[in-house]
């Protein structure tokens, strides 16, 4: 008799093989979009549209010095069929395929109801190190460090290739051994087949330890929201990220930090529960038509480096807040740690 642990596992051993990952995610994400159809000069499934803040020119390949193929004008429309961390994959009847700068377009949106929101490469895998480890730049350890992590911190990772876990990490991707993972847990892979406790989402960002006041300041802002939001929402139940986590005052625990306004860094007390509120953002993006997002905004048009342009979510002030309705027929727990530089907020089914 086959298990439901018994599948789980099949699913995990399934992602050990068959992507070929590159420094910047570039064909690992090709695998999620249509782009062997697109290269064999077929018109792949356009799943977003979006305009063109300048004048472009279109790339023959993720790197702004491969070959340019022509131009595309300013608020120009463009048909989009899948992305990376960095770039867009469009497509246009003369050209075929080619390649677009995330920061330079905006207003992607997708072409009908049936398609996933815009921005975020699902995470299939929630993980523990078990030993001190390092986030490297490449799958090998003597590429570049990226980021150094202690023992015992959770995080989540896209899939698996060649011993590597591969993870999403600010707007690059990163790779750390799986011999130094620990408490494997693979996300459900769909809402209906999860059962109470499993996780059906998430998502991960990074964020600096320098020992420097207001970074201090920051991180502990960062563990005090978590600790706000962490707790199961009903059927139909509203979220209100400035309503449960804030006001964001001393007198709740919040410390001085920088705080991102309209681009521009100042200082001013919960500056860093908006890393909080784009990492829950992106997890709820995972999750699709059970999750209604009724308000968000974004932080400006560069957005927070913290992750992928265009799927931050600002908090803070009475025009900056996220909220949303949980239409799932269950609850749904927000289940977050924040932990030497590492934010991780699972998503699971209660």
């Amino acid at each position: 008799m086959i298990t439901r642990k018994m599948i789980m596992m099949i699913v995990l051993l399934l992602s050990l093989s068959g992507i070929c990952a590159a420094d910047t995610g570039t064909s690992l994400c090709k695998e999620e979009f249509s782009f062997e159809q697109a290269k064999a000069g077929v018109s792949p499934m356009i799943l977003y549209t979006g305009v063109t803040t300048t004048q472009l020119t279109m790339r023959s390949g993720p790197d702004k010095n491969s070959e340019g193929l022509g131009t595309v004008k300013e608020k120009e429309v463009v048909q989009i069929f899948g992305f990376d961390q960095v770039w867009l994959f469009c497509w246009r009847e003369d050209v075929g395929a080619y390649y677009l700068g995330r920061h330079n377009v905006v207003e992607i949106t997708p072409v009908n109801d049936s398609v996933p929101a815009y921005g975020v490469i699902r995470n299939r895998y929630v993980a523990r190190t078990s030993k001190a480890t390092k986030l490297y730049g490449a799958p090998s350890t003597t590429s570049e460090v990226l980021f150094e992590i202690p023992a015992d911190i959770r995080f989540s990772f896209w899939s698996m290739v060649d011993g590597w876990a591969i993870v999403p990490y600010r707007r690059l991707v990163g790779y750390i051994h799986v011999t130094d993972l620990k408490d494997l847990e693979p996300v459900a892979p769909s809402v209906d087949y999860a059962r109470n406790g499993d996780v059906i989402s998430v998502f991960t960002t990074f964020y600096s330890t320098k020992d420097t006041e207001l970074n201090i300041g920051r991180m502990e802002n960062i563990r005090v929201g978590c600790a706000y939001i962490a707790k199961d929402y009903k059927p139909g139940e509203k979220f209100d990220f400035n309503s449960i986590a804030g006001p964001y005052r001393i007198s709740r625990g919040y410390l001085p930090s920088p705080v991102l306004v309209d681009g521009e860094t100042v200082a001013g007390y919960g500056g860093g529960t908006c890393q909080v509120s784009t990492t829950l953002y992106n997890a709820l993006l995972q999750l699709g038509k059970g999750i209604n997002i009724i308000y968000r905004r974004p932080h400006g048009p560069g957005g927070a480096s913290y992750a992928p342009h265009g799927v931050d979510a600002a908090v803070g002030a009475s025009n900056l807040n996220l909220i949303f309705e949980n239409a799932f027929p269950f609850s749904l727990q927000i289940d977050p740690t924040a932990n030497c530089g590492v934010l991780c907020i699972c998503l699971r089914k209660v």
